[in-house]
């Protein structure tokens, strides 16, 4: 067993899409070759809109911002806007595990932060080899995101922006 296994067990069961899971079926997950922890400073940046996702991030400590770049013609979105912010066991960068790929927010450390990534590409192998763990994490990842489509859709139909939805004036590119 690698240093740290239990530690990142502990990660994977306050997250929201693995929370289903259980020992057994988290230790494969810590046992991919990908799995790590890794700390980032405030206003680093995570993964910009465009790249290739190729990596599932896990939130252990800190707060990240998905960020949109806007044309700015509209009156709801502004040029620049923090669409979700992530806090303690939440994930992003879930555009790793459904195609095309690719990112579509930019992802930046609000405060220091410790992340817990892997590999999309491990994870969709192990979907394949154990189905019921990736039927399990599917369905959380459908909860997620549909939870998050549905600021974005109260935000377009309302014309009103929520908490989630603020203004950023860091210089995040």
């Amino acid at each position: 067993m690698r240093e740290g296994h239990v530690a990142i067990i502990g990660i994977l069961k306050r997250c929201e899409i693995f929370v289903g899971l259980d020992d057994t079926d988290l230790q494969r997950i810590v046992d991919l070759p990908s799995c790590e922890c890794r700390s980032y400073q405030a206003e680093e940046i995570v993964f910009r809109a465009g790249e290739e996702a190729a990596r599932l991030y896990v939130l252990e400590e800190g707060q990240i911002d998905l960020l949109i770049k806007g044309a700015g013609t509209s009156s709801y979105v502004p040029a620049r806007a923090v669409i979700c912010s992530i806090s303690k066991g939440g994930i992003f960068g879930w555009p790793a595990l459904v195609p095309p790929h690719v990112f579509s927010l930019t992802a930046i450390c609000k405060s220091p932060s410790t992340i817990l990534s892997i590999r999309g590409e491990e994870l969709r192998r192990l979907f394949q080899e154990s189905p019921h763990i990736g039927l399990e994490v599917t369905n959380s990842l459908l909860r997620v995101i549909s939870s998050r489509f549905r600021y974005l859709e109260q935000l377009l139909v309302t014309g009103k922006k929520s908490l989630l939805f603020e203004i950023h004036t860091l210089s995040a590119e």
